[in-house]
């Protein structure tokens, strides 16, 4: 039980401590009116009402002076700066003050005071009071409270104060001294009106949430429209470097970052050794060892380990291990591990080691292990492992391991090993099954589905089979034919084939055909198999929609497996497996 005791005093005395110490002993208020009393007596009475104490040396501070004072609600700093004529400093030290006699030559001032509403009075909570030539910022706390730590090499000084929603308010210092100021802002009034949101913004994205600290964020948000160029930046982490909480408002010529590093914009070569973050434009060379963010424009060589992201357009080279992401326009390069995407138009070549998207228009190469995606129109290539897919037109070429897809009119080529897929082929369309909407060029393959093309099935014979039937499918300058064909009896045989044909009109009833065919003929076993070459000609009439005569001659050259002869019932000048013979029959739908 003592024990139990023991441990909750100690916890309710660390968490009075705790609490103390968030409070700051500086930041306390209290009141005093004394006249022609000894320091020590008035130091003494401040430390009864604060609550903690004072610790100096007696050989430096003088005890016995006498000193008049009146202050009410004043901070503790506020009146230590009145009684001490800004000639010592303040540290505190657990449940201490103490007070530190300046030396001569000290090349820094204290500037510390409260911000308030003009208008109410009231003391506001982070706003940044900030000093634009030295770059050294803070943010005021949750009383209004600030303290700035000035260099003492430059002969005049002035502090900013911005807030979001208030208007920037600027106030000369006294320089080489310590002093403690009251900033009062006003607030502005909008007037609400139509905004373009550029999206923009690295501190609203994931990156920005993990790897920037609400203080620097806020600091952005307040001072957005301030910015200053400078030679170079040391960082080891966003915010502590060489130019503190300042640094997303610094454009750097060069930047080195050990970790990580935040600045406005890069006019050089930014390095490093895990990420950068750059809320807006990048201009050269940036490298790091994970990822890269940029907020603005990027307009030179971007590397990464892992992953680069620019939130606008990019003129240049894009390079990393894993992904990148360009969420305007690029003119340039691309090149990805695994998989890279461009929300606007793409000019230049896109290289992934998977997938590759470009969400509008694309002009140059698109190459991908597996999977392009081009969202627009497409001119010049895309070359995939597996499939590639343009959502509108495309003059250009497309080849693919698996297949194509072009959901607009193709101009070009589209080369597939299984399939090719174009709405209206005003090129060439090589592959197993090609299928359009509508065919003004050519479908190559032994599949051709046209939706407005040629259909036919043919029923017929030859003097070689007397049952045939062929599917013609295609456009109107080639189609393909599938064909099969039986002689039935004890020496029966088979046959089966594919072709090309091209039809030529003369009016709504005649009209030519031309095929070219190869055929495998089977005569009782596979071990008799003979290889047909067939040119036939034909003339068709129509005799009702859908339903057409067709008769000709058949050119046929054969090739013999096992000193199989091929044999024909109703041929004519027969030489050397070359002769000519007869087709005949009818076609439908």
């Amino acid at each position: 039980m003592p024990l139990s005791k023991s441990l909750l005093t100690l916890f309710v005395v660390c968490m009075l401590s705790l609490t103390a110490g968030a409070q700051g002993l500086l930041n306390k208020t209290v009141r005093i009116n004394v006249k022609d009393r000894p320091l020590a007596e008035v130091l003494t009475t401040i430390s009864k009402q604060g609550h903690f104490y004072f610790s100096y040396l007696t050989t430096v501070l003088p005890q016995d002076s006498l000193v008049s004072i009146s202050a009410t609600d004043k901070t503790v700093r506020q009146v230590l700066d009145l009684l001490l004529d800004g000639d010592y400093i303040y540290k505190e030290s657990g449940n201490y003050i103490i007070l530190l006699k300046k030396t001569t030559g000290q090349n820094y001032y204290l500037v510390t005071g409260v911000v308030t509403d003009k208008s109410t009075g009231q003391r506001l909570p982070n706003a940044s009071v900030y000093e634009r030539t030295q770059l050294i910022s803070t943010l005021t706390n949750n009383d209004g409270y600030f303290r700035l730590r000035l260099k003492d090499k430059y002969p005049t000084a002035a502090i900013s104060v911005s807030k979001d929603l208030y208007a920037d308010t600027s106030l000369l210092l006294n320089t080489g001294r310590d002093q403690d100021v009251e900033v009062r802002i006003s607030p502005t009034t909008y007037q609400l009106k139509t905004v373009d949101i550029t999206g923009h913004q690295v501190e609203k994205r994931w990156f920005g949430k993990v790897f920037l600290s609400s203080r620097q964020k806020l600091t952005s948000l307040n001072i957005g429209a301030f910015f200053a160029d400078k030679p170079y930046q040391f960082s080891l982490t966003p915010g502590l470097g060489s130019h503190g909480r300042m640094s997303g408002q610094v454009v750097n010529k060069f930047s080195f970052n050990l970790l990580g590093g935040y600045a406005a914009g890069v006019d050089g070569l930014e390095v490093g050794s895990i990420f950068n973050i750059v809320k807006h434009d990048m201009q050269y060379v940036q490298v790091a060892g994970i990822f890269n963010i940029v907020g603005g424009k990027t307009h030179g060589v971007q590397l990464a380990g892992v992953h680069n992201n620019v939130l606008d357009s990019m003129k240049g080279v894009q390079a990393s291990g894993l992904s990148n992401i360009i969420e305007g326009s690029m003119r340039g390069v691309q090149v990805s591990g695994v998989v890279g995407q461009v929300y606007k138009n793409m000019t230049g070549a896109q290289v992934q080691g998977v997938i590759g998207i470009v969400r509008q228009d694309m002009n140059g190469w698109q190459v991908a292990g597996i999977h392009n995606y081009n969202g627009g129109n497409m001119g010049g290539v895309q070359v995939s492992g597996i499939t590639n897919y343009n959502r509108q037109d495309a003059d250009g070429v497309q080849v693919a391991g698996a297949g194509n897809i072009n959901r607009g009119v193709m101009k070009g080529v589209q080369i597939g090993s299984l399939f090719n897929y174009a709405r209206r082929v005003d090129g060439v369309q090589i592959g197993l099954v090609n299928i359009a909407d509508t065919v003004n060029g050519y479908s190559i393959g032994i599949v051709n589905i046209v939706r407005k093309g040629y259909k036919k099935v043919a029923l017929y014979s030859t003097d070689l089979l007397p049952l045939n039937v062929a599917w013609k499918t295609g456009g109107s300058k080639l189609y393909s034919i599938l064909l099969g064909g039986y002689q039935p009896g004890p020496y029966h045989r088979w046959a089966i084939g594919y072709g090309i044909g091209k039809r030529i009109p003369f009016n709504k009833v005649w009209s030519l055909t031309t095929e070219v065919t190869l055929q495998n003929l089977f005569q009782g076993s596979w071990n008799y198999k003979s290889e047909l070459y067939t040119l036939q000609p034909a003339i068709n009439v129509q005799l009702a929609k859908g339903v057409s005569l067709f008769a000709g001659p058949t050119f046929m050259v054969g090739e013999n497996g096992k000193e199989n002869k091929v044999s024909s019932t109703y041929h004519y000048m027969q030489v050397d497996n070359r002769w000519l013979g007869w087709h005949a029959g009818i076609s439908i739908f």
